[in-house]
């Protein structure tokens, strides 16, 4: 009841003439306008997106010089070697590049580094490895663009390396063959929010194009890189990169997959995936963010994250059984470690204060879990680190309008070693160290958040647009249903209406509020019945408002329900406001 509302205005010209060129209700456009969406054509690719509006994955710097060195690798049956991150969107895009490129390999391997043993990105053991496999061609995804080092000793032993990445790029570019990275300063590609997969998917699309100008199959034989999709979007959502632009092609697409039920010929582990997670039917992005992306990332955070890879590249139903399952009780021990270190986390901080958070006591494959849950509740940024004799490895998360990967550049002379991007970063510091570094960290975000945070001192809830409630008809829910997937840079839209009153409500399992809420004088007929307008609302975990004042404002998010054949829009509750009598 404290929350501020903050409702967006919009520019009325601008949200008319998108409203008039795309025969959209103006509800809809004001929608678009409030998430920058201002051009009709922009509009209208966002409402209806295609694969035929990806850019063009030439206009990313290297790729033409990347695709011809993979081409002259197939062409001499070179040795090769992927090398991808351990978490979800490392792995999909490992499984996309070996399943392209294996039928056209004789000799390709796959490397997944340890998350404890070995840490983020290239290594100099792995590296001397998998040169002794006889590697000339080393294609990283999702790292690699910071690993100065570890390049030149790749390049001292013989190795090409294609970094293939999404992360930050230093001002040291490492000396790569080719660096594919749309972060980097001199790269024209259009889109710079692509996940590590979407980067990777798009190199597949230019190698696909460059081999098929070369003749290099027959017609009925270039692969369908359609089939992948539902990969890219499970490493799309996990990344929780804005779903705009390519990211929203990719994800509705591979939901699409994802939900078709067809896995069994094409992606069987998938299939087994879905059944352990209790997924039959409709994948939506939630279903990624919590039961499919965390059991997959829990081979890297619990053990080895080779399971979540063969899991997704496998052709066997057993086998596909057998690590699901596996990938299963990994989680349920996950879920188990998480949850101590977060009480523990929640303790150390509310005796200090400070967002940097270390002990020796926590597993390092679940303290970026933790650091985003703490980030969620105290809405700050948070570093947690595993400390042991000799090293601290780190993980953070952070909060719009604070880059955390620019905030430990401002500390970096306390570290080993840090990469990531403005939401997420991991680091390694020598323990003697942490000390310094906690303090200058606190001071930068002092500067850069704690300012802000003061002038903030209520909760603001931004909303979409005033409602009546009349106005959520059948027709309306037709244009709504065009927004999804909901995700980053994409929310869920909030709308309030005015002047309700409450003519029932009751609690669901002891914390869910539910209310049947009217809207007078509206003139129409009620989905509940005749009269005025009744929509039935729901509050989840909202037992303390209960019972509800007879009269409010409601702030909510329309949803559609199906039971027994019948539509019907409800509204998630996001805030509500009593009306203080005269």
């Amino acid at each position: 009841m404290d929350t501020e509302w903050q409702i967006l205005q919009a520019d009325e010209g601008c949200v008319r003439n998108l409203c008039r060129n795309l025969k959209i209700p103006l509800l809809l456009a004001q929608v678009l306008f409030n998430r920058g969406i201002t051009s009709s054509e922009e509009a209208y690719r966002f409402l209806y997106p295609r694969l035929a509006y990806l850019h063009n994955p030439f206009t990313f710097k290297d790729m033409e010089k990347a695709v011809k060195r993979v081409y002259q690798a197939i062409l001499r049956q070179e040795q090769v070697v992927i090398y991808g991150d351990y978490d979800v969107d490392g792995v999909t895009g490992t499984a996309i590049l070996y399943l392209f490129l294996s039928p056209l390999l004789s000799r390709i391997d796959c490397y997944i580094p340890h998350r404890i043993r070995e840490g983020y990105g290239l290594n100099p053991e792995a590296i001397k490895k998998i040169a002794a496999l006889g590697t000339s061609l080393l294609i990283t995804t999702d790292c690699g663009s910071s690993d100065v080092e570890e390049i030149k000793l790749a390049r001292s032993l013989g190795m090409d390396v294609i970094v293939i990445d999404h992360h930050e790029v230093p001002k040291d570019i490492p000396p790569v063959y080719a660096l594919i990275n749309p972060k980097r300063p001199d790269c024209a590609f259009p889109f710079k929010d692509l996940a590590g997969v979407g980067v990777t998917f798009n190199f597949l699309i230019a190698l696909r194009q460059f081999l098929t100008r070369h003749n290099f199959w027959s017609q009925d034989q270039v692969p369908n890189l359609k089939e992948y999709l539902d990969l890219v979007a499970l490493g799309t959502v996990a990344d929780v990169v804005p779903l705009r632009d390519e990211n929203r092609i990719f994800v509705k697409y591979g939901l699409e997959l994802l939900s078709s039920g067809n896995e069994i010929d094409r992606r069987p582990g998938l299939k087994s995936l879905k059944k352990i997670s209790g997924l039959n039917g409709q994948v939506s992005v939630q279903d990624i963010a919590f039961r499919l992306g965390p059991r997959i990332n829990a081979a890297g955070r619990m053990s080895v994250p080779q399971m979540a890879l063969r899991l997704l590249i496998t052709k066997d139903c057993q086998e596909a059984d057998y690590l699901a399952q596996e990938l299963n009780e990994l989680n349920k021990k996950r879920q188990r470690v998480e949850e101590q270190i977060l009480r523990e986390a929640e303790q150390i901080f509310k005796q200090t204060g400070k967002g940097v958070l270390a002990s020796k006591d926590w597993h390092p494959g679940v303290i970026g879990i933790v650091a985003s849950r703490l980030t969620e509740t105290f809405k700050r940024p948070f570093l947690l680190i595993s400390l042991n004799e000799e090293l601290g490895r780190g993980s953070g998360r952070s909060i719009e309008g604070c880059d955390l990967y620019a905030m430990l550049s401002e500390c970096q002379n306390y570290l080993l070693g840090y990469g990531g991007h403005k939401m997420a970063a991991g680091f390694t510091i020598s323990p003697e160290d942490l000390e310094a570094f906690v303090n200058q960290f606190e001071e930068v975000v002092k500067e850069v958040f704690i300012d802000r945070a003061q002038k903030q001192d209520k909760c603001r809830l931004t909303i979409d647009a005033e409602v009546k409630l009349a106005e959520l008809s059948s027709c309306f829910w037709t244009y709504l249903s065009l927004l999804p997937p909901y995700g980053a840079g994409n929310p869920e839209p909030v709308f309030c209406a005015q002047n309700l009153k409450v003519k029932f409500s009751n609690l669901i399992g002891g914390k869910h509020l539910k209310m049947v809420v009217t809207q007078s004088n509206t003139g129409r007929t009620s989905n509940l019945g005749p009269g005025c307008p009744s929509f039935e609302a729901i509050g989840f975990n909202l037992a303390s408002f209960y019972p509800p004042p007879n009269s409010l404002h409601l702030a909510f998010s329309p949803y559609e329900e199906i039971w027994q054949n019948r539509r019907f829009c409800k509204l998630r509750i996001q805030s509500l406001k009593p009306i203080k009598p005269n």
